[in-house]
């Protein structure tokens, strides 16, 4: 049976749970929706202002597809690669435990920034069994192609917390259990700054991979005519020369 996604909120922060630990928390298409659904609710929402994406339990964050779910036509519906891309305009960061394989990546790859416990495993089977992986585009702008093909052809292979992160893949590898804490402390970071800035910066660096640079530097150009006309940027002066907290109002 595969995983539903319960969300909760924690301040600003939206924490979206897979929730299937006895099946190590494999999903089916309407896993995936709910996945996108918990996004879309993120992105609805001026009071959120980051997700942070998690498994049930410490034996793993997902290990992929449930084959149940594959063999019955369970993919029918959209999305699917589509959740590799980062479909959440908000930034979102991916909180690992335990074993993160095949789509299981998909997912995270779908997030901004990744999280992950020290003993947690990852690795890419599916050429054992002639599955496809049409998401791993996501995966190789995410880290150097000799590390995507390494990933991806050393199917009967899992890599540690440590060869990710050697490979820029994962943000920080923190204490076993401590994944989910520390996602959310780092979303209470991003939290506390200003939500235009957070939001246009995760755009354009997400751009700045698939663009040419004059392309991107427009659009660079556009969200900093943006943000000097908002007042924001007039109340971030104003705090900081009376030495207090901001009051972001996101106008």
């Amino acid at each position: 049976m595969a995983a539903v996604v319960r969300t909760e909120r924690v301040g600003s922060v939206l924490i979206a749970r897979l929730d299937g630990p006895e099946h190590l928390n494999a999903y089916d298409g309407p896993t995936l929706k709910a996945v996108a659904a918990a996004w879309a609710e993120l992105d609805a929402d001026d009071d959120l202002v980051v997700g942070v994406l998690t498994g049930t339990g410490d034996r793993a964050f997902c290990v992929g597809a449930d084959i149940g779910a594959v063999t019955s036509g369970g993919f029918t519906d959209p999305p699917y690669p589509e959740l590799a891309e980062g479909i959440a305009r908000k930034p979102t960061i991916a909180a690992i435990e335990g074993l993160c394989l095949g789509g299981g990546m998909m997912l995270a790859c779908g997030c901004d920034l990744r999280l992950a416990g020290e003993s947690a495993r990852f690795g890419l089977p599916e050429a054992r069994w002639n599955l496809p992986a049409h998401w791993l585009g996501a995966l190789a702008r995410q880290v150097l192609p000799a590390h995507a093909l390494e990933l991806a052809l050393l199917a009967d292979q899992q890599f540690s917390a440590d060869r990710l992160h050697s490979m820029g893949w994962l943000t920080q590898v923190v204490s076993d259990g401590s994944a989910l804490d520390a996602a959310v402390e780092l979303a209470g970071s991003i939290s506390r700054q200003a939500p235009g800035a957070v939001q246009r910066f995760t755009e354009l660096i997400r751009l700045a991979r698939s663009v040419s640079p004059a392309d991107a530097l427009a659009v660079g150009h556009r969200h900093a005519l943006e943000l000097m006309a908002m007042d924001d940027t007039r109340e971030g002066g104003r705090a900081f020369a009376e030495g207090r907290e901001p009051q972001w109002r996101n106008r």
